[in-house]
């Protein structure tokens, strides 16, 4: 965000010079939580573009008045020379959150300038930090450790391990991850720094290690299902001390097979928990020999990349002593094409309360249908791979290197009634099984317009922001649960109301939640652990409505 201030800022210096006026604007930045003054903040107004009444686009030709000052001690601010219109402030500091998003329609502080401001007061929120100190079982520090954190986040009722944060513990074991947003984290100890080391002929990296430890999370776990979080409120400092079990290591030494050459390999050591960090080897950048260090006696699945290009994996049993002569072939990732086809005509189409429009003449997108593979487990960052337009009209999934993956898939404007790939009925099962540099069958979906709605109302009225509606299917061979947020179906919004559309007929039952964002709809010892929902029958070309309990918390 910082980064695009300054971009905007410094085309218009000299617009902003020449477009002096006679206002001004000053206030104080206070810390949100203590409501001490905060120096040495930049506090920047930008002007938003006047919006042509024809159009309901900004004006062209505009050039925007820009002013930016820096708080003194007292935390005050003044901003002069500032012609009439309709401003945005935004405000930043290192430690700080940004007061305000960039995008001008997203600003959450903007007012109209016709006479001068004083006494406006930010309130910037501090960020917090995670400190602590590895140690083994005999009380000494574990230095050159690396230490990750990770935000536990839901995507489309999946965990999702968000890298939120590292660090590389000192001599004395000590660790420092700060401007932290408020949450919870996952913290973890991964292994010892290094990754990988490449080299040519007799230049190798040589580790000695004799001792090492297992990566654990906070509190010794060893995946994140059953870590527990560490809470961090705005602008504190909260202590995360491991005692790691230090045992003997050994080498795995093999080769890569299949690789560019001078273009880096990363290895993981997978046992269950995708969240661990690279291994630290050394590489041959010519022959692919590699030598991966300090490695506990256990069952591993080793992996290795080479960025998007290739991927391989092979099971490794380290029992007591270095293993040798382990081959890894890297596979390129398969494109999985996804096939559409209409089955049947639309039925009369209902209305639709959440913009008002009725039968065949209301707004309804055109049928669209998206895929998304997940790895199993929680996801880290970058592992869904979702659905895109291919040349020929269809639908594609790239890059999906060998593994099993859930499959979600989301369709609008119609319901699912088969889908397939190869044998494998992926309603009563969705699990594709990627083989390496195999193309997989395609995913062929088959759709049928139409489809029931359902209105679900709450019995309580009242705001209820993020709260939601969560529809499991009572049936197996569907797409599985969704999701649908709470909207206002009446203008005095007593009436918190969610609607789903182009339902496959058959029984469902309902559950509201209050934080429905943090559902975990696709674990199903979540959806085993749910009670009390409500039962309603779906049917083709019929609207159904329901009323809710409070939701739960």
């Amino acid at each position: 965000m910082r980064t695009v201030l300054l971009g905007l800022v410094a085309p218009f210096v000299l617009a902003a010079q020449a477009s002096r006026g006679d206002y001004s604007f000053s206030g104080t930045v206070v810390n949100s939580v203590t409501g001490a003054p905060v120096k040495g903040v930049r506090v920047t107004l930008m002007e938003l573009p006047k919006v042509d009444p024809a159009t309901g686009m900004p004006a062209n030709g505009q050039e925007p008045v820009i002013r930016a000052a820096d708080t003194g001690p007292g935390g005050g601010y003044l901003i002069a020379g500032l012609p009439a219109g309709r401003y945005a402030v935004n405000a930043q500091k290192p430690g700080f959150a940004e007061y305000s998003p960039m995008i001008p329609v997203q600003w959450l502080d903007s007012f109209t300038l016709s006479t001068s401001v004083s006494g406006h007061t930010i309130r910037l929120m501090p960020l917090g930090v995670i400190q602590g100190k590895l140690a083994d079982q005999h009380g000494d520090p574990l230095g050159g450790v690396s230490v990750a954190l990770f935000a536990d986040e839901i995507v489309d009722g999946a965990r999702h391990a968000r890298g939120a944060g590292t660090a590389v513990t000192d001599d004395c074991g000590q660790f420092r991850i700060w401007d932290l947003a408020p949450g919870k984290y996952f913290v973890k100890a991964m292994g010892r720094a290094g990754g990988t080391s490449m080299y040519v002929g007799d230049g190798a990296v040589r580790y000695d290690s004799w001792e090492g430890f297992r990566p654990v999370y906070l509190g010794g776990t060893r995946d994140m299902d059953s870590a527990t979080p560490v809470a961090v409120a705005a602008g504190s400092e909260v202590r995360a001390d491991f005692t790691l079990t230090v045992e003997p290591v050994f080498k795995i030494r093999g080769a890569v097979g299949n690789f560019a050459a001078n273009e880096k390999v990363s290895f993981k050591l997978l046992e269950g928990d995708p969240t661990v960090a690279d291994s630290r080897v050394s590489l041959d950048s010519t022959t692919g020999k590699f030598e991966i260090d300090g490695v506990p006696s256990g069952q591993y699945t080793l992996r290795a990349t080479q960025g998007r290009r290739a991927r391989g994996e092979t099971a490794v049993t380290v029992k007591g002593g270095d293993v040798n002569g382990v081959p890894v072939a890297l596979a390129p990732p398969m494109t999985v094409t996804v096939l559409e086809r209409l089955i049947g005509p639309s039925p009369e189409k209902p209305a639709n309360p959440a913009n008002g429009a009725a039968g065949e003449d209301a707004a309804a997108p055109e049928g669209w249908c998206a895929v998304t593979l997940a790895p199993p487990g929680p996801v880290v960052d970058d592992e869904l791979r979702s659905s895109g337009p291919t040349e020929g009209g269809g639908i594609a999934i790239s890059e999906a290197f060998a593994g099993q993956y859930q499959v979600h898939l989301h369709c609008g404007g119609q319901y699912i009634v088969s889908a397939v790939s190869g044998n494998s009925d992926l309603l009563s099962n969705p699990v594709l099984t990627v083989q390496p540099g195999v193309p997989p069958p395609p995913i062929e979906i088959g759709m049928k317009p139409g489809g029931g709605q359902l209105l679900g109302k709450l019995a309580v009225p009242g705001g209820h922001q993020g709260a939601g509606v969560l529809l499991v299917p009572a049936f197996p061979a569907s797409t599985g649960p969704m999701v649908s947020d709470f909207f206002s179906a009446s203008e005095s919004a007593d009436a918190p109301a969610a609607w789903f559309s182009n339902l496959a007929p058959g029984d469902y039952l309902a559950y509201a939640f209050s934080d429905i964002r943090s559902v975990q709809y696709r674990n199903p010892a979540s959806l085993n652990a749910l009670a009390g929902g409500t039962s309603v029958r779906i049917e083709d070309g019929k609207t159904t409505e329901i009323v809710l309990r409070e939701p739960v918390k």
